[in-house]
């Protein structure tokens, strides 16, 4: 009986942000995959295999058994975007389809399901903002706000794929792609001078900072990998010019996109030290939180520091990895590639120590 309750909790109280363990765990795969490292690859590719359809049913299940409560949650601002990690975790998946298996018809199934996912959340969303427009803009933003543009980059990401793989020569078609590609910068540089102002102008503490604003850096990633990607596998179509003048437009933004997310790293790397030695320590910090502050993500008893946001964080380094990498392919600058080689590691090591506290929330009945 207890169990039953216990697991009727997990469904009730399901954190959509969960979707984001496919998100992180799918683009450190692609990472490892373009650093050549095809075992990696391939074994976090099959956790994908398992994670997204036992995330798919237990989203079900609460649409079947909580109705209400999702639709709640749907409702809400500050959760109705985090559905958008469904949207950008389908596309991943189906990202790993094309590259690892080849199969482009399951891959633009998944597509199509991610595309009505995304209107679905941007009308949830856009209809969530109408009785709070009196409410400071500042004050109704976080990280979590882009999701919106990784998901509508997400979108032409796999798209860009899609269309490679099947060799369509449909200037109309790579349009439409990179027209998903261009409102997502758009959106992005509409958005992050709102952040920029609420982390720098008016201030956050360590208590205030949360993972998700990792995504900074994240969106700018994802807007260079799929810019990137756009560069390389766009074919030169006679019938349509205008795709070489989008090619150079998106050659250069994509550096830009690059550099803005560069940046980012070194705040965003000490405000997650800041809030580890300090959130909940009275006293100095232990040594080994002092070694290395992210440790708290798997272990400790009084100090452990999990929550399903913390996905959030392991997305964009791992896109990181994989956008530096395309950005090398495109620029033929040798340097691009160096980085990625020690950066990826981070990323896979704070994907190991966040699946970590994962597993020690579920085991524990904590997973919301």
């Amino acid at each position: 009986m207890k169990r039953a309750i216990s697991i009727g909790n997990v469904i009730k109280n399901f954190h959509p942000a969960y979707f984001a363990v496919v998100m992180a765990t799918g683009i450190i795969s692609i990472a490892f995959d373009a650093m050549a490292f095809t075992g990696i690859s391939q074994a976090l590719f099959r956790l994908n295999l398992a994670f997204y359809p036992i995330l798919c049913a237990i989203l079900a299940a609460r649409a079947l058994l909580f109705f209400p409560d999702l639709t709640a949650d749907l409702r809400t601002l500050q959760r109705s975007w985090l559905f958008l990690t469904f949207v950008v975790g389908t596309n991943t998946l189906g990202m790993q389809f094309v590259i690892f298996l080849g199969a482009t018809a399951f891959a633009c199934a998944l597509w199509l399901i991610a595309l009505i996912s995304w209107f679905i959340c941007i009308y949830f969303i856009f209809f969530n903002f109408i009785p709070l427009r009196k409410k400071p803009v500042h004050e109704l933003v976080n990280g979590a706000t882009l999701l919106i543009i990784v998901s509508t980059v997400s979108v032409a990401l796999l798209g860009l794929r899609l269309l490679d793989a099947a060799s369509l020569q449909s200037g109309q078609m790579y349009i439409a792609v990179w027209t998903f590609w261009a409102s997502g910068f758009l959106m992005y540089l509409i958005i992050v001078p709102i952040l920029i102002y609420r982390l720098f102008f008016i201030g956050i503490k360590p208590v205030d900072w949360e993972a998700p604003y990792w995504i900074c850096m994240g969106a700018p990633a994802i807007i260079t990998l799929a810019g990137a990607e756009f560069v390389l596998y766009t074919p030169y179509m006679p019938d349509a010019p205008q795709l070489e003048n989008i090619r150079r437009i998106t050659f250069n933004l994509s550096i830009l996109a690059w550099i803005i997310g560069t940046f980012w790293i070194p705040y965003q790397l000490i405000m997650d030290i800041r809030q580890f030695v300090r959130i909940n320590i009275t006293d100095s910090p232990p040594a080994w939180i002092k070694a290395f502050p992210w440790s708290r993500l798997a272990f400790g008893k009084k100090y452990h520091f999990y929550g399903p946001p913390s996905w959030s964080r392991v997305f964009p380094m791992g896109m990181y990895t994989a956008c530096t990498l395309s950005l090398a392919k495109i620029t033929g600058f040798g340097f691009f590639s160096a980085a990625p080689q020690y950066w990826g590691w981070f990323a896979l090591l704070i994907w190991l120590l966040t699946l970590i506290g994962m597993l020690r929330a579920v085991i524990s009945g904590q997973m919301s």
